[in-house]
């Protein structure tokens, strides 16, 4: 009884799951990665309305002052609140945005293991199964952008 050296490939190393099972990690990789993005859309739209609403309450503010609704001093503070919040507003798009991102990467990530097992399944036809293998990679290929290069944007005009 001898020891055989056998080579492990890297076929053999990646996860083979059953139609269903793969199916219900696309499910919840999509869910994942809409919820996050759905709120990364939203920290975003709050970001870029931040100085319109700004701008709305200092002029509320300098209307009620002018009609004499209260004095300078709750001007003055009201002013300082409204900024200090104006801030928080613009600034929150850093931490929630970058929180969002790696959710939809996670996201992302279940999708991509529910592709490659669709492409390792023997179950689908070989079109299909190079399909799932093309998907797959793509995604991959988005995780890697979107991971190292944070300021990629695409605007239609």
């Amino acid at each position: 009884m001898g020891t055989e050296d056998r080579k492990v490939k890297l076929y053999d190393l990646l996860p083979i799951m059953d139609k269903k099972k793969a199916t219900k990690f696309l499910i919840y990789g999509l869910l994942v990665a809409i919820m996050f993005g759905t709120i990364l859309m939203i920290s975003k739209s709050i970001a870029d309305n931040a100085y319109t609403w700004f701008l709305i309450e200092n002029q509320q503010n300098k209307m009620n002052y002018m009609q004499g609704l209260y004095g300078y001093n709750d001007y003055i503070e009201k002013l300082e609140r409204t900024t200090l919040l104006y801030y928080w507003m613009d600034f929150q798009v850093v931490i929630v945005g970058n929180i969002a991102r790696i959710g939809v990467n996670i996201g992302l990530f279940f999708i991509v293991i529910a592709f490659f097992s669709f492409a390792l399944n023997d179950q689908f036809d070989e079109k299909s199964r190079r399909i799932y293998l093309i998907l797959a990679s793509a995604i991959l290929f988005v995780i890697m952008v979107t991971t190292f290069f944070s300021q990629i944007a695409l605007q239609i005009s």
